[in-house]
């Protein structure tokens, strides 16, 4: 007989599955390290009805980013490096818009975010499978960063810093003055690993990482998962006659170049072994990871990425989620769609997967988080206050906004309310779908994208004229007229 908690998380949970479109999804919480709950919803391949379990491979996506923290964290225990390095000291030959701040650039600001880059293009031109529409679409974003002849697939580390240095931008401030995501960040530390630890990035991992953890279903290369009895099919969207279609795509988007921002491969049972690490103060049953004060250091919330978050290394930390901390990071590309929380206080953590982007797979978590501690699936323990924007002030914030890495958005004003327009959607639709955005704050609003709610934030001059828009935890600067 099912509790009432698992009842009413069930009901939840059944229904975001419907809602996302998506073929699969599972979650999984432990408690105290011992398996709390395991639910999966729909299939690992739709097609042949295969079950999707907590053996089955999956992509992990952005998560990958605690995996490269902690390597940070280890070679710093090692003596080998600080994390208030400059990062020239070893990587001499990067080059940025600004010498002076190149200098002032440590590898703290690079595992924060806080480097200082915009979003740009160069990490996505090592991932395969996902660029090469750029090299024949002369009006891509891209075209704003590199110039046309240095538009190319990247295929070693020594390419992608050549086509990192090549690319035009403006740093957004000082190091450390903001947070703004970066994957080149993560791609760089994945090029410090190397050259510290005299082995590639994916190596250090599996050696240092996932064989001490027993994550013995968890790789970063493609040509692995033949071997791997249980993997997902992944799951893409495209424009079709009856509108936008989920269609099963055997493209993974596989980029080893640039593998330490998000290329690692795993499976709920190995990742709620890794989620130990930080309910444990850096232990898997009695095999020491990483220090407790190095754990520490991860979870602290080092700078502020939104209206109530915090990023510390690798991590998203939130200091008061009903009472506690709640430490997570999700991920996101291509038939990949992943949330790992740890709720240190209370002993739990939880893993979700499902195999369609887009899929909201961090409310599920929290979800079942909030059920099992007797709260209705939907409570939220961010409190946003009312606020008013008075209508002469919100032309400021209207206008378009446009990264590197392909986001393209417009903030317009219709009927006395502001709204955010996804020019081309993370689904690939060009409908240019609409949603509204509430004030809750001063240059703060709140958006609710197909049932996920997070705040988006606006950057101004001094003047009070509005120069980006932070969506997504990155800041996207506003185009000049």
């Amino acid at each position: 007989m099912k509790k009432h908690w698992e009842a009413a998380f069930e009901d939840f949970a059944q229904n975001v599955f419907t809602e996302s479109r998506a073929p699969g999804l599972i979650v999984g919480l432990n408690k105290d390290g011992e398996s709390l709950y395991r639910k999966s919803f729909g299939y690992r391949d739709a097609e042949q009805r295969l079950e999707l379990t907590p053996n089955t491979v999956m992509g992990l996506a952005s998560v990958t980013k605690s995996f490269t923290c902690m390597a940070i964290m280890q070679l710093q225990e090692a003596g080998k490096l600080s994390v208030h390095d400059p990062v020239i000291t070893y990587l001499p030959e990067l080059w940025t818009p600004d010498r002076a701040k190149t200098e002032q650039m440590t590898i703290h600001h690079f595992m924060t975010h806080s480097a200082g880059f915009p979003p740009l293009p160069a990490d996505s031109l090592a991932v395969k499978n996902s660029m090469l529409e750029a090299l024949s679409d002369e009006n891509h974003p891209i075209y704003r960063f590199l110039k046309k002849e240095d538009v190319k697939p990247i295929e070693t580390f020594a390419d992608y810093l050549d086509t990192f240095n090549k690319q035009e931008y403006e740093l957004l401030g000082a190091p450390g003055q903001y947070f703004s995501y970066s994957n080149d960040s993560y791609s760089l530390l994945g090029g410090i690993i190397h050259r510290v630890s005299g082995k590639p990035y994916d190596v250090y991992v599996k050696d240092h990482i996932l064989d001490p953890a027993g994550m013995m279903s968890s790789t970063f290369y493609l040509s692995d998962l033949p071997k791997f009895p249980d993997v997902t099919t992944i799951y893409h969207y495209r424009e079709s006659n009856d509108g936008l279609e989920v269609y099963p795509d055997p493209d993974w988007e596989d980029g080893l170049v640039v593998a330490a921002s998000g290329f690692l491969h795993s499976t709920l049972r190995d990742m709620l072994n890794y989620a130990e690490i930080f309910r444990t103060g850096g232990l898997v049953g009695k095999e020491r990871i990483l220090s407790e004060e190095s754990v520490k250091e991860m979870m602290r919330p080092h700078i502020r990425c939104s209206y109530d978050r915090y990023y510390g290394y690798g991590l998203m930390i939130q200091p008061d989620f009903f009472g506690q901390t709640m430490v997570e990071h999700g991920g996101a590309i291509k038939g990949v769609a992943t949330q790992l929380t740890i709720l240190p206080e209370s002993g739990i953590t939880a893993v979700s997967y499902a195999n369609l982007v887009g899929t909201p797979v961090g409310e599920v978590v929290t979800a079942a988080i909030n059920t099992v501690a007797g709260r209705p699936a939907d409570a939220s323990a961010s409190i946003y206050r009312e606020y008013h924007v008075p209508v002469e002030k919100m032309g400021r914030y209207v206008g378009r906004f446009i990264s590197g890495e392909g986001a393209d958005l417009s903030v317009v004003l219709e009927e006395g309310a502001l709204q955010v327009v996804h020019n081309e959607s993370i689904t690939g639709s060009r409908n240019k779908e609409k949603y509204p955005l509430q004030p809750i704050g001063e240059d703060y609003f709140l958006v609710n994208v197909k049932g996920r709610s997070f705040s988006v934030g606006f950057m101004t001059e001094d003047d009070g004229e509005v120069k980006a828009i932070s969506y997504g935890f990155r800041i996207i600067p506003k185009e000049k007229k």
